[in-house]
């Protein structure tokens, strides 16, 4: 076996999700373009299911080690399946996407409180630290809420933003 093989199933071993979504992806797909709409409640069950539910498990049971940005990106999975299934079944045919589609609705509400805590987490790290305190400061609190530290970095630059803005204002107004 070349290297280079060695290297893609190595690469195939630790990220098996793509190629099993891709799997799931063409079975929905070859299923409706052979059968078409027939029975259709067991097609949007189907196509709901494997989009909303076993794409965002196959995610989660790949990357489980990776901690909570696996369980938080899952979730906004979970809330595109839901999204992706609407779209791809007929609106003619929507009944059981109808009654749960406000699932994925309580799902990104859900993700809405996660960024709104790591928003507050990252600009208290950026506005009690030190200038030079800061970067470090940033990247541990991204690290332990498993967030990319470029997203961090920039939530940080802003934070800094506002805080000199705020020095600004607090020096023209004389306090």
């Amino acid at each position: 076996m070349s290297n280079s093989t060695a290297i893609v199933l190595n690469h195939l071993k630790r990220h098996w999700f793509w190629p099993a979504a891709f799997a799931v992806v063409l079975t929905n797909a070859f299923t409706i373009l052979v059968d078409g709409w027939h029975a259709p409640q067991l097609k949007e069950f189907g196509v709901l299911f494997d989009f909303a539910v076993l794409i965002p498990l196959l995610y989660w049971f790949c990357y489980r080690r990776s901690g909570k940005k696996t369980i938080i990106r899952t979730i906004g999975l979970a809330c595109l399946g839901v999204l992706i299934a609407s779209v791809l079944v007929p609106d003619i045919h929507h009944s059981l996407i109808h009654q749960i589609g406000w699932v994925r609705y309580l799902g990104l509400a859900v993700l809405v409180l996660i960024q709104i805590h790591l928003s507050i987490e990252i600009w208290r790290a950026a506005f009690r630290s030190d200038s030079a305190e800061v970067s470090q400061a940033v990247d541990e609190q991204a690290e332990r809420q498993g967030v990319p530290p470029w997203v961090a970095r920039l939530m940080a630059a802003e934070a800094r933003f506002f805080k000199k803005l705020w020095q600004f204002l607090r020096r023209i107004v004389g306090r």
